[in-house]
């Protein structure tokens, strides 16, 4: 009994021994989680070994474990905010790169679709260049409409009358001679400018006489620019649009308005100024100069040397190279002032659309043809006359007739 009282009781130790071993192993534990809470919640202090280098003290820090610390951080407040952080954070890294791997995913397929990226380019492109060129089309077919309705309204020939007063300076042209006529016919689509001179001595009717014929230079004499037109008209049966009368002062007031003209001579010969002083300007063959009124006049007046036909041809090219000067760029300025001259002091009568043909005619460098009326000179009741040739003069007249539609009806 006593032997079983004493094992019974070693056993009752033993379990006591036990159960106190557990509770203080938990008191420990319990104890040693305590302090590691409160171990991570405290600021972390950097934690540093000093080595004793000589004199002084130097820091070094000291390693911690990785692994450990990432275990500590989780365990605390601050831990959990930062692994929410960091979850979060990977969570969005993972969402954009699913975008980037989509976008990829559409850009490869677009590029199977369309493997050539030129050729794409070229049909995006191909609407607007449609557009353009659609655009370019219209202008093009509106500039050839203006165009062809320009040409269709100066197209038709025009007939102008330049008369030459043989009227002094500071004389009046009521009583005076025609000193030289000339006939321009103006035909652009045959690209022609037909120049006719008539000899001042030409005996012809003269209407305003009632038809009595005589020099055809005493119509302006007798009625004035209307009469000589028609007696003009008459001889070679052609209507004349248009006319101009010139005066020694016009003449050279009009050249010295725009500026003087460049012309080269067709002749070597000297010539009196416009008050008859003579051998005032001289002329060499093949020479270019540049005129003033005055010199141009002289030039174009001179006929001692040649005649009648040779000195309208100079005239004719004065009458050009006025006109080749104001078509310039720097003459442009000047055509209105030139137009108000001749307007009111040479009687110009002409219409915009006859401008529009000369213009025309110039602009097409036109060939300009020289005729010339064959005459035979012979005396009539003791007084000198020019008598035309019947034969040649039929042939003039059928040179300046024009077709219709409105070119020349010996071409």
């Amino acid at each position: 009994m006593d032997e079983f009282q004493s094992g019974r009781s070693r056993i009752e130790r033993k379990r006591q021994e036990e159960e106190q071993a557990r509770r203080t192993s938990t008191h420990r534990r319990i104890e040693q989680q305590a302090d590691e809470r409160m171990r991570i919640d405290a600021p972390q202090q950097p934690n540093h070994r000093y080595v004793e280098d000589g004199p002084t003290l130097t820091s070094r820090p000291v390693q911690q474990n990785h692994r450990g610390s990432q275990k500590r951080t989780g365990t605390g407040i601050g831990g959990r905010l930062f692994t929410l952080v960091r979850k979060s954070a990977k969570q969005v890294g993972t969402i954009m790169a699913e975008r980037t791997r989509s976008n990829r995913r559409k850009s490869r397929r677009s590029e199977e679709a369309v493997p050539d990226e030129t050729r794409q380019g070229a049909l995006k492109k191909q609407p607007v260049e449609k557009k353009k060129r659609r655009f370019k089309t219209k202008v093009f077919g509106l500039l050839l409409v203006l165009l062809i309705g320009f040409i269709l309204f100066a197209s038709q020939p025009f007939t102008f009358l330049l008369i030459g007063s043989d009227a002094r300076p500071g004389e009046s042209l009521r009583g005076s001679r025609s000193d030289s006529l000339s006939v321009m016919q103006f035909v652009p689509l045959s690209r022609t400018i037909q120049l006719t001179s008539i000899p001042r001595d030409t005996y012809t009717p003269i209407s305003c006489e009632d038809g009595k014929k005589d020099k055809i230079t005493h119509a302006f004499a007798f009625g004035g620019e209307e009469c000589t037109q028609n007696a003009v008209s008459e001889l070679l049966d052609v209507d004349i649009d248009s006319k101009i009368v010139i005066s020694f002062d016009s003449f050279i007031g009009l050249i010295d308005q725009i500026g003087g003209i460049d012309l080269v001579s067709t002749g070597t010969f000297s010539e009196q100024d416009a008050s008859g002083k003579a051998n005032q300007y001289a002329f060499q063959k093949g020479k270019e100069y540049h005129m003033d009124g005055a010199m141009a006049l002289a030039y174009s007046r001179h006929r001692k040397t040649d005649n009648d036909g040779a000195r309208a041809n100079r005239q004719s090219e004065v009458i050009q190279a006025v006109a080749t000067h104001l078509l310039k760029p720097t003459g442009w300025t000047k055509i209105s002032s030139a137009h108000a001259y001749m307007k009111e002091a040479m009687s110009l009568d002409i219409s915009f659309r006859q401008m529009a043909t000369a213009g025309l005619a110039l602009a097409l460098m036109s060939e300009r043809e020289h005729l010339e009326i064959d005459v035979v000179s012979d005396r009539l009741n003791g007084i000198f006359y020019d008598f035309p040739d019947e034969k040649a003069l039929t042939q003039l007249r059928e040179k300046l007739q024009t077709t219709f539609y409105g070119v020349l009806a010996n071409d």
